[in-house]
């Protein structure tokens, strides 16, 4: 796929069919925290008591709407600076995540890491079948996962840790995967309220250990499950 030929996928809400905007190639405008909300929003939701929305359906995000707002609100504004095109997410379950970051970004690369164990897992190649993406199967600590994407040779601008929110999980992908996050690049933990003990912890030390902390954002208006956005040292 050539540089300007970034697929674009579609949101199905009925039979209604909403063509995603290019967002990242109108210069030097940042959406909105409310105008991503919602197109978030209209999205769809995977489950409205856990993660709240409009609708269950859609694309099954798995993202609390006044959550991801702000965080991608305050990514776009590091575009300048470094741009997000290689993405590697743990933790896909449907595709509602990489649905969005790909919408809201000109992503390259995109590596999907899932045990496809999520009961919403059979919906991500009709979620994301306009989406040109790697899908690696298996746990993210098993061997031959780790290998792939070391053998890929690549240093991501966004990981996105979606997986086992359990301490001892969560340490370990960090523990492995950090190493493929470039200089300057961020870190996406999801649960950090949901699973304190887990996420945010792990989110609490890196930010003693150095990464820097963006921020946490926790929803305000409805379930709140937490995003730690952390990122690593400029080199």
């Amino acid at each position: 796929m050539k540089g300007d030929e970034m697929a674009k996928a579609k949101i199905f809400i009925g039979e209604a069919e909403v063509e995603q905007v290019d967002s990242f190639k109108i210069q030097g405008y940042v959406q909105t925290v409310d105008e991503i909300e919602k197109f978030i929003l209209d999205a769809g939701s995977d489950n409205l008591p856990t993660f709240g929305g409009r609708f269950e359906g859609g694309i099954h995000l798995q993202q609390c709407p006044d959550e991801i707002a702000p965080c991608l609100v305050d990514l776009l504004k590091y575009k300048d600076e470094i741009e997000i095109r290689n993405y590697l997410e743990i933790g896909s379950a449907a595709g509602g995540s990489c649905f969005v970051f790909n919408h809201f970004f000109p992503l390259k690369k995109i590596v999907l890491i899932d045990d496809n164990k999520h009961g919403k897992h059979s919906l991500r190649s009709t979620i994301l079948k306009d989406v040109n993406y790697q899908e690696l199967i298996g746990r993210s600590d098993d061997e031959a996962v780790v290998n792939a994407v070391t053998q890929m040779d690549t240093l991501f601008d966004l990981i996105v840790l979606d997986g086992d929110h359990s301490y001892q999980c969560v340490k370990v992908d960090t523990a492995i995967y950090l190493q493929f996050l470039r200089p300057g690049g961020f870190l996406f933990l999801h649960d950090t309220v949901y699973a304190p003990g887990g996420d945010g912890r792990v989110m609490r030390e890196l930010a003693a250990g150095g990464m820097e902390l963006v921020a946490e954002y926790v929803s305000q208006k409805g379930p709140k499950c937490g995003i730690g956005l952390l990122r690593k040292a400029v080199a």
